[in-house]
């Protein structure tokens, strides 16, 4: 007897764990469909209610702020800079938030290279063209859809030795239209769902901070 009810218990923990599994993929199934849809059709609707001065409902909040969770969760191959950042904007957090993360990016290694013999506080701003940056065969595609725009800022020199630090502002344009394309599939993204986000409280806004160190090790050598 006691064997009998040993069996039939296992047999329903099973058959509930299988309903459980199938109930959680039922889920992502109707998640990842909605999320398809609102991404090619519904948020341009949301966004021509916003033109007209209208509120838009839960269901349209809802979908904006999972769209937003794609984002961090598919985009992180993409730019993992701009992963983390976007994860973040789901969370409180500080005016000045330091992230360390390395940022590669040409365009501002010439500008930290720029404020050599600049005076400490000096400043240049950078920003990129985000439709044909944000593609996979620019170069710096990781840093453009990370900062983009951004403030090289030259906060510290002794010597030979400067520090510049890179601030971004990570709050969404009210209007703005971007495509990230990969490959043949160009994704369209209304970045200003995502400042409704914020400005309503459901995404927060922070100053981004990447710290950059950098040597002058050539005029270095020629004062030796």
């Amino acid at each position: 007897m006691m064997r009998e009810r040993q069996r039939r218990a296992c047999r329903f923990l099973c058959e509930m764990k299988k309903k459980i599994l199938l109930s959680f993929l039922l889920l992502l199934t109707i998640i990842f469909a909605n999320g398809c849809f609102y991404v090619f059709i519904g948020q341009d609707k949301s966004m021509k209610k916003l033109r007209n001065g209208k509120e838009l409902n839960l269901y349209e909040k809802c979908s904006i702020y999972s769209m937003h969770v794609g984002l961090w969760t598919l985009g992180w191959p993409m730019s993992p800079q701009a992963a983390r950042e976007c994860f973040m904007l789901h969370f409180p957090q500080k005016d000045t938030v330091s992230i360390k993360m390395e940022l590669s990016s040409p365009r501002i290694g010439a500008v930290v290279r720029a404020l050599k013999d600049c005076p400490i506080g000096s400043s240049t701003s950078i920003s990129w063209n985000g439709n044909e940056a944000y593609s996979f065969a620019n170069p710096e595609h990781k840093v453009a859809i990370a900062v983009n725009p951004c403030r090289v800022v030259k906060e510290w020199q002794e010597g030979y030795l400067y520090e510049c630090s890179v601030y971004s502002l990570m709050q969404y344009p009210k209007q703005s239209s971007t495509v990230i394309s990969i490959g043949a599939i160009r994704i369209p993204i209304q970045e200003g769902l995502f400042r409704y986000l914020q400005d309503d409280g459901w995404l927060s806004c922070f100053l981004a901070r990447y710290h950059i160190g950098s040597y002058d090790e050539v005029t270095a050598q020629a004062n030796e």
